[in-house]
């Protein structure tokens, strides 16, 4: 069986004479000047101040009079004020309660049309400055520069197989570890109901009175889970030490010479299968190829790929294009 409502007393105050904390559904007019109660200026009481509304029984919201303004109860076929018929009147506004947890509430908008002008102008603003940015990055002019200078750079990276010590969850350790410990780790956690967090809710009936309702929601802890940690060892191959040459070393680019390489590969060693342990090899190559171009004063330096770097020679000029910012287009040397 459903808890019967209890309804409780709304308050308000006397503007006309300033009379304070009248009731909403016993005092329709203040008992001091007989002024017609104002249901918009209706507030909650304060927690633990609160007053039962006797024998009420809820018929609906109050309908404001489209005459004198005053509330009648749902159940009036005409004003108790001014005796005005209740055609044509609407419900009296609801009050939303702050002092408890608040609800959301949706800000009455501002007029559309100022709205959407004013987001117009800004726009039309925010266009000019994005056009403004790239006519200024994107536009070049044209000019005459000189090869002042002709770098490279290239580099091999020597890579040799050594144990390495690392750390993985169990269910993931790669095939070939060995020396393997395990030793539990929270891993991540999870979330546990754990009750309810509860508070009483009062509600604006609309004709004088509030009722109060107990609103729940779940409550949740986090709680660790654990999982086993493993250490291990395994193979892998590392880069030791790097072979360079650059135009200090040759005019023209070559590779750094590849000599003395500890290419022991009779053994497997301990956990491997792709080398034995101190074994190395060539890794990964890099090249690097710069144009420094002058004119007029200025200076540009300009990363290409080695068949561009070939095709200008020192002391030589070539066509640039060169931005409004004053960088140097570099993908305009071809």
């Amino acid at each position: 069986m459903a808890e019967q409502e209890i309804y409780y007393e709304m308050l308000w105050d006397c503007a006309q004479c300033n009379t304070k904390g009248l009731l909403g559904d016993s005092h329709r007019h203040c008992p001091t000047c007989g002024a017609a109660q104002d249901p918009s200026k209706r507030y909650f009481p304060k927690e633990g101040e609160e007053v039962e509304a006797r024998n009420h029984k809820f018929v609906g919201a109050d309908w404001s009079c489209a005459y004198c303004s005053s509330p009648n109860s749902r159940a009036a076929a005409h004003c108790t004020n001014c005796g005005a018929g209740q055609d044509g009147t609407k419900p009296v506004a609801i009050v939303v309660d702050t002092a408890m947890p608040p609800a959301v509430s949706v800000a009455a908008p501002a007029p559309a049309a100022r709205s959407l002008g004013w987001l117009r102008w800004a726009l039309a603003a925010l266009a000019l400055v994005v056009v403004g940015f790239i006519f200024l990055f994107t536009s070049t002019k044209d000019t005459t520069a000189t090869v002042a200078q002709r770098t490279w750079a290239r580099e091999i990276q020597i890579e040799q197989m050594a144990r390495v010590s690392d750390t993985a969850w169990c269910d993931i350790l790669p095939a070939d570890a060995y020396s393997v410990t395990r030793h539990r780790e929270q891993r991540s956690t999870r979330q546990v109901a754990d009750g309810q967090t509860c508070h009483d809710e009062r509600i604006d009936k609309g004709d004088g009175t509030f009722v109060k309702r107990r609103e729940c929601t779940p409550r949740y802890r986090a709680e660790p889970v654990y999982d086993d940690r493993c250490r291990y060892q395994v193979n892998r191959w590392r880069s030791v030490r790097t072979l360079k040459a650059d135009t200090q070393n040759a005019l023209m680019p070559v590779w750094p010479t590849v000599s003395n390489l500890n290419a022991n590969f009779l053994g497997a060693g301990v956990g491997g299968g792709m080398g034995a342990l101190g074994s190395e090899r060539e890794g990964a190559r890099r090249e690097n190829y710069v144009l420094t171009l002058a004119s007029g004063g200025k200076t540009w330096t300009c990363n290409v790929s080695e068949t561009v770097w070939n095709k200008y020679e020192q002391g030589s000029t070539t066509p640039l294009k060169v931005r409004l910012t004053g960088g140097a287009d570099c993908d305009s040397l071809k």
